[in-house]
C-alpha cells in the first residue's frame, strides 16, 4: 500500500493541531477537503486514527506510532527537494515551534526573538508550554523543533545553554536573613510560593522531600509571571535557578541566598531530534537559538 505525500502531510497537521479546522488553516485548504483526506487515511490504514475528545481530536495508539514514521519521511523528502537550494532566512515565512518552561520564556525568549526578527523578519515563533511528560514525544514526532529544559531528555540532539546552574532561595530584599547560606530555621520560617512541578520544576520538591522536612507553601502557581511581585509584595520566598534569580534581582528588590541543603548543579539544554530537525530551516533555527543564548559551539 502507498500513500499520497499530501495525505501524509494532512495527517501530520491534524496530529499536531488536534483539529481538522486548524489543520485546514495550516495547509491553506478547506475544512471539507481535510475531512475527506482524513476519511481516505482511515480507510487506507484501517484505523480511526483520531477520536474526538474534550481537548480536540485525540490520536489513537496507531496514529501515535505512525506520526514519528511519517514525520521522518516528510523531512527526508523535503531535504531531498531542497538539497540544491540553501535555506534563506531573510525570505522565509515559516513558523518555528519551541518548547519552553515559563521561566525559560522570561530568561531566553527576548534574546531569541530579537535575533529571529533581525535575521528572519517574515518568520514567526510559536512557544509551546512545557509538559515534561510529553516533550520527548513531541521532539521525536516532530511536533516541535526544539525544547529548552533542565530535565534530561533521551533524544539524539543536545546543546548546552547554561552549563552550571543551581537552585537558590529568593526572598524580599529587606528580609533580616544573613548573607550566604540561609539557615534551616530561617528557610522553614518563611512562607513559600512554589512552581507547578509539571512545568519542569520538580527537582526542588524532590530534594526538599528527601530532607524529610516540610516548608510552608502558601501559594502554588503554574507560571513565573507573578512570582517576583508576590515575593516582594507579600514577603514570601521562592526557590529558583540562579540564572533566573539573578535576572529577577536586576529588576526587583530581592535578596539571593544559598539553600540550607546541597542540590547538585544542573545544565539547561537545548534538545532536538536529529532525524527530524538536523537540516534545512529547523537546523538553522536551532543554531539561531543557541547563538542567541550564547551557547558554546559543539
Amino acid at each position: 500500500m502507498s500513500l499520497d505525500l499530501n495525505l501524509t502531510r494532512t495527517f501530520l497537521s491534524i496530529y499536531e493541531h488536534r483539529s481538522v479546522t486548524r489543520a485546514a488553516q495550516d495547509l491553506s485548504l478547506t475544512q471539507p477537503t481535510v475531512s475527506h483526506a482524513l476519511g481516505r487515511l482511515r480507510r487506507a490504514l484501517r484505523d480511526p486514527l483520531f477520536i474526538r475528545g474534550t481537548a480536540g481530536y485525540e490520536p489513537t495508539a496507531r496514529a501515535s506510532e505512525l506520526a514519528a514514521v511519517f514525520r521522518k519521511a516528510v523531512v527526508a523528502v523535503d531535504d531531498a527537494v531542497d538539497a540544491d537550494r540553501a535555506f534563506d532566512p531573510s525570505s522565509t515565512s515559516k513558523t518555528f515551534r519551541l518548547c519552553l518552561t515559563d521561566i525559560g520564556e522570561h530568561a531566553f525568549l527576548p534574546r531569541i526573538m530579537k535575533r529571529l526578527v533581525a535575521e528572519a523578519p517574515g518568520a514567526s515563533l510559536e512557544v509551546v508550554p512545557m509538559q515534561v511528560s510529553r516533550v520527548q514525544g513531541w521532539l521525536t514526532h516532530g511536533e516541535i523543533d526544539g525544547a529548552i529544559v533542565s530535565v534530561p531528555l533521551d533524544v539524539s540532539g543536545r546543546r548546552t545553554i547554561v552549563p552550571d546552574d543551581h537552585y537558590v532561595c529568593v526572598l524580599p530584599g529587606e528580609a533580616a536573613v544573613p548573607e550566604g547560606r540561609i539557615s534551616w530555621r530561617d528557610f522553614l520560617a518563611l512562607k513559600h510560593v512554589a512552581m507547578d512541578p509539571a512545568a519542569g520544576h520538580d527537582q526542588v520538591e524532590q530534594a526538599i522531600r528527601a530532607q524529610q522536612v516540610e516548608r510552608t507553601i502558601s501559594l502554588r502557581v503554574p507560571h513565573f509571571s507573578a512570582l517576583a511581585e508576590v515575593v516582594v509584595g507579600c514577603g514570601m520566598a521562592a526557590v529558583l535557578p540562579l540564572e533566573m534569580a539573578t535576572r529577577m534581582a536586576e529588576r526587583w528588590p530581592v535578596a539571593i541566598r544559598e539553600l540550607p541543603f546541597d542540590m547538585p548543579q544542573f545544565e539547561v539544554n537545548l534538545y532536538w531530534d536529529v532525524a527530524v530537525s538536523s537540516t534545512g530551516a529547523a537546523a538553522w533555527f536551532l543554531d539561531l537559538v543557541a547563538t542567541a543564548l550564547g551557547a558554546p559551539q559543539t
